[in-house]
């Protein structure tokens, strides 16, 4: 790795870092109701991924800094694709301001490039940093306040049941893969991350077809209580994942949202795609009933969620599925972290496959960084909106 100082090394975490990791953890992530010890068994036993894929930073004897990176598969037009996911990063309160966090992500590049991941995300702590690292914005996310008595009592409610067997379960693993296949973005998930992560922590209701009996939407979730002397049966109902496949299931989960108006005051929703909720509430306004004369029906706030990385940019060329477009294009992309992705690379496209003609320029050359050709891979920025706001 060029320029990497001769005072640091990174290497895989072992069982004696645990201690000093749980201490970085802490001081990184303060809000997590987890103690030292809480944080030492977790790193130990995470199902979703072994100690050894944590690494650290060691400046000379001292550990100052962790990440995580995770061996994630990743869905693109039904095929699978590997994708590093980086997560856990961490600087000793000591050596922050010291460069620290851009040497573990210059390593994690480079760890990535050796490994043949092509694709690499993360949720970024700020968006400035990775953005000068090769992360582009990679989705856009409404985040979501909604009543649940704005929400019509459609009457595929009737079709909503709890999962509790394991074949249930299985069912819904399955919904999600079907899904997943046919969105692009979305994660592998092996039965760990199911049984371990996701099925210990949320209820699970599943939506059932009549006509088939097939699982065909579901809904994960869990409540935010409010306070016991004033509200001791009144909760908040926090929304991680809704997957419908059929407009029956769509009408099937949110009548069951609305039927739970009773005892539920606000619905959190972080929505990924582009459906407008709005449309199917009866009264899109704030949870307090409140109107913005500028905004006027304020249901959600509109954000960036995950970053998104071309870690080995001729690989994601190789794998084609870029559309219907035709013609021949000469890539010149700045790299700070990948010397690879920065050669000049010409690309022949022919109803979404490629080809690399023996030329060293074609008519048409795209200069751009490695953030925004991701984001413009992601489909999170369009080309003409990139050449309008001056990133190509």
């Amino acid at each position: 790795m060029s320029g990497f100082p001769e005072n640091l090394s990174i290497r895989r975490a072992r069982d004696n870092d645990l201690p000093e990791i749980a201490r970085l953890h802490f001081a990184a992530y303060p809000g997590i109701p987890m103690t030292l010890d809480e944080r030492i068994s977790h790193f130990r036993d995470d199902p979703r991924i072994p100690l050894e894929d944590n690494w650290v930073c060691m400046r000379r004897d001292r550990l100052v800094g962790v990440f995580a990176l995770y061996n994630f598969q990743m869905y693109r037009s039904g095929v699978v694709y590997p994708a590093g996911g980086i997560g856990r990063v961490a600087v000793a309160p000591e050596a922050r301001l010291e460069k620290i966090a851009y040497w573990l992500m210059a390593r994690a590049v480079e760890i990535m490039d050796q490994n043949a991941f092509s694709l690499s995300i993360l949720y970024p702590f700020r968006h400035s940093f990775y953005r000068k690292l090769g992360w582009g914005i990679a989705e856009q996310v409404r985040s979501y306040r909604i009543d649940p008595s704005t929400i019509p009592l459609f009457p595929e409610r009737s079709r909503m049941e709890t999962v509790i067997t394991n074949a249930e379960m299985e069912e819904v693993m399955a919904c999600y893969q079907r899904f997943a296949e046919s969105h692009n973005g979305l994660l592998v998930r092996d039965d760990p991350v199911w049984y371990e992560h996701i099925f210990k922590n949320c209820l699970t209701y599943a939506f059932r077809a009549e006509d088939t009996g097939e699982v065909e939407g579901y809904i994960l979730y869990k409540y935010k209580p409010h306070s016991v002397t004033t509200a001791f049966m009144v909760s908040d109902l926090i929304v991680r994942e809704m997957i419908w496949t059929t407009d029956k299931a769509f009408r099937g989960i949110w009548g069951f949202l609305s039927s739970q108006r009773d005892q539920v005051k606000c619905i959190e929703y972080t929505h990924h795609s582009e459906l407008p909720i709005e449309y199917i509430l009866k009264e899109p306004q704030k949870v307090n009933g409140m109107h913005s004369m500028l905004s006027g029906a304020e249901t959600a706030s509109i954000g960036s969620g995950l970053m998104g990385r071309i870690v080995k940019l001729r690989k994601v060329f190789v794998a084609g599925n870029f559309g219907e477009g035709n013609g021949e294009v000469t890539f010149r992309i700045r790299d700070e972290l990948n010397s690879g992705n920065a050669q000049p690379l010409t690309v022949a496209f022919e109803n979404g496959k490629t080809d690399f003609p023996r030329k060293s320029s074609s008519s048409l050359i795209l200069s751009t960084d490695i953030a925004t050709i991701s984001s413009l891979y992601w489909g999170a920025l369009s080309f003409s909106d990139a050449l309008y706001l001056g990133m190509v």
